[in-house]
């Protein structure tokens, strides 16, 4: 039990020191909000890429036995959009608030904390099975989420404009090039590898201090309510009953915990811009960042010891 809280420890730990590195700093002065702004969109468009690059450029596919979890998640997060489609507005009457809720509840900060977060248990074939399901799973999240908030504004959905945004991303960008870059009959010099693992290493310590002197938890009791349904439906519902599923199919370790991150970790951080930009309730999914990423860093924790008690990673 002991080395199981230890390994839970050593994955959740360093989020929270990014974490509250970035909240003090903004706290005592240091950094304002404003730059804070900025150097987010310098990590997501500099270093997010590097993250993907240097994963997938390091994938050896003959390795891999099929890539079943990665279809199941795919899946499974298709007939989750579906069940949320049906559901949320029957539970809440506003459209600016019904692209939000399902856009939280749907969507995981999967390059920020999954792929450090499998890398902390599984090492460097729990990054490369992250990285492959990141790879899979962010260009599906991203046509849902936009065409569900152009939806509930009222616009109407362009398929083209949707898919040039996909591929304008820069973490798609980066995806695309680490494939290019590994199926290539040439091995990138040294010299270029070291700088490239380098500033992949760098995104997530500086994300995470970002989202900590931008969190904002005040002004939340109007949601209170919607707020505590999506967060134990994202963080421990969902989770569970895709860890059950997985159980039943014979999946394991590192793919069934990749799978796990794609689920039970916080909104996604653009989710916020994204609805502000879109005519969606810019407060609510701010607020749902702000909630999901301070429970998940319990919720992990509990989650990362369970599953090692039972033998299921």
């Amino acid at each position: 039990m002991l080395e199981n809280f230890n390994v839970a420890a050593t994955a959740v730990v360093p989020f929270i020191v990014y974490v509250l590195l970035g909240a003090i700093s903004k706290r005592r002065g240091i950094v304002t909000e404003e730059y804070l702004k900025k150097l987010n969109g310098i990590v997501f468009k500099v270093f997010f890429p590097f993250i993907m690059f240097a994963n997938l450029y390091d994938v050896d596919f003959s390795t891999l036995n099929g890539g079943t979890y990665v279809f199941v998640t795919v899946i499974a997060t298709m007939v989750l959009l579906a069940l949320l489609l049906i559901i949320v507005p029957l539970c809440e009457k506003e459209n600016s608030r019904r692209g939000v809720i399902i856009q939280a509840i749907l969507r995981s900060n999967s390059v920020l904390y999954a792929i450090p977060l499998v890398e902390s248990v599984f090492g460097d074939v729990g990054a490369l099975k992250a990285s492959i399901l990141v790879a899979f799973i962010v260009p599906f999240y991203n046509v849902c989420c936009v065409a569900i908030l152009e939806y509930y504004r009222g616009g109407r959905v362009k398929p083209w404009e949707i898919i040039k945004n996909i591929f304008k991303n820069p973490i798609i960008v980066g995806a695309i090039a680490g494939m290019i870059f590994n199926l290539l009959p040439i091995t990138m010099p040294h010299a270029f590898v070291k700088p490239i693992d380098q500033l992949s290493a760098m995104a997530t310590p500086l994300s995470l201090f970002v989202l900590g002197g931008t969190l904002h938890v005040s002004s939340m009791k109007k949601n209170a309510k919607v707020l505590a349904i999506g967060t134990v439906l994202k963080l421990i519902i969902i989770p569970g009953i895709m860890m059950y599923v997985m159980y039943l199919l014979n999946i394991r370790n590192e793919e069934l915990f990749a799978a796990f991150s794609a689920f039970a970790t916080p909104v996604a951080v653009s989710s916020y811009a994204m609805a502000q930009s879109m005519g969606g309730d810019g407060d609510l999914a701010g607020e749902f960042v702000a909630v999901t990423t301070i429970c998940s860093i319990g919720t992990i924790f509990v989650w990362i010891v369970f599953l090692k008690t039972i033998g299921m990673i």
